[in-house]
């Protein structure tokens, strides 16, 4: 009897010692995992140079020196957003679908803004910009045939980004798929997607995200993959025809629109009403108006991610929000970017703004030199001189 009382304390003890090991390595895991989040807390996009490029495919340095990464590091921000055309780095006629000198250009780059001391997010942003346009997915989902090749073209593509250690470079599989009016047939998709990838790299955070250009509407229609190691990004863009008036490439709606204000109500947009002719646009700015967009209802509508992260216990990451500085004045484009930086950061959620230069951007060029928009910087809480 002795001997059975010893045996049952013996496996007693061994079953408290596997739940307290496997509870440590709980505990290290969600350690290690909040480091890494905090990595990616604050970000920039840099688009131009693998995505919408100018010219040739060159090496990083010709397009963002190391002055500009510097200047990023110094501002206070953490990580940074390379998207990346599919076009430019892949070749449909070799067997791993890889270009291998854009490939080498894209992987050389990357290295140096790690050892810059800046994180990375891969951003696969689209099929190919240049055939698709805004509809960043194309054909995928649509050609079975050249979804497959894409499947594979990211194995191959994640077996090159296995060298990069996860703590400094995560894993975008596709920016803003589109499924306009099929937006349910892409969740299955992104999980074969992912599973393919997750095969390849084991201890790499990927970013998955909803249909229709990532849109926060379509983020709350997911059901979370059983995967830990995925975070989930949404984009910000909300009111649009606040952050694109007068974006040529975007809606037809909004290419006419102009001083179209922030915060908004019914009194703040009459001088937009005025500009405009079409009866359509009016009633738009109306509704806006109306709908009086300002800090607080912008915090309710991020909460709305908040509250859904916080049913499936997962992280949120929005990788990209801005405004489009050309039509929009500054006194309302800095408005609003303060108010969405700080409601992501008052609900703990990482970010990233569209972008360092250009429409959207943090920096004007002059004689080649960044010049930082203080307004701009000091709305995102950055650091100053």
């Amino acid at each position: 009897m002795k001997d059975n009382y010893r045996l049952l304390a013996f496996i007693l003890i061994l079953i408290i010692s596997f739940g307290f090991r496997a509870s440590l390595k709980a505990q290290q895991r969600a350690v290690a995992d909040q480091a890494r989040y905090q990595r990616f807390c604050r970000g920039i996009n840099l688009p131009y140079w693998f995505w919408l490029n100018r010219g040739p495919l060159q090496p990083l340095e010709k397009v963002y020196s190391d002055k500009d990464l510097a200047l990023i590091r110094k501002l206070g921000l953490s990580y940074v957003r390379v998207p990346v055309d599919m076009a430019n780095i892949y070749d449909p006629d070799r067997e791993d679908l890889l270009r291998t000198e854009a490939l080498g250009l894209l992987l050389s780059g990357l290295k140096k803004i790690i050892n810059s001391g800046l994180a990375v997010n891969f951003d696969l942003h689209s099929i190919s910009q240049q055939a698709g346009g805004s509809d960043y997915s194309g054909p995928l989902g649509k050609d079975p045939a050249f979804t497959e090749r894409f499947f594979v073209f990211w194995e191959n593509l994640a077996r090159k980004l296995a060298d990069f250690d996860p703590d400094w470079l995560i894993v975008e599989p596709m920016n803003e798929p589109v499924f306009l009016g099929e937006e349910y047939r892409w969740p299955p998709l992104q999980k074969q997607l992912i599973a393919r990838i997750r095969a390849v790299l084991p201890r790499h955070t990927i970013l998955a995200t909803g249909a229709f250009w990532s849109n926060l509407s379509t983020l709350l229609t997911l059901e979370p993959l059983a995967d830990p190691g995925i975070w989930y990004c949404f984009h910000f863009y909300e009111p649009h025809l606040f952050t694109h008036q007068g974006a040529h490439w975007s809606s037809e709606q909004v290419k006419k629109l102009r001083r179209v204000p922030y915060p908004s109500s019914p009194e703040a947009v009459r001088e937009a009403i005025s500009l405009v002719q079409q009866e359509e646009l009016k009633q738009a700015l109306q509704a806006y108006g109306r709908e009086n967009w300002n800090a607080a209802r912008i915090e309710r509508r991020i909460g709305q991610a908040v509250d859904w992260a916080a049913r499936h216990r997962v992280r949120l990451i929005c990788n990209e929000f801005g405004a489009y500085r050309t039509y929009c004045l500054p006194p309302y484009r800095v408005a609003w970017i303060k108010d969405v930086r700080t409601a992501l950061e008052k609900q703990g959620i990482s970010w990233a703004m569209w972008e360092f230069e250009g429409g959207f951007g943090l920096i004007y060029r002059r004689n080649g030199k960044a010049v930082v928009d203080r307004q701009v910087a000091r709305a995102l809480g950055l650091k100053l001189d």
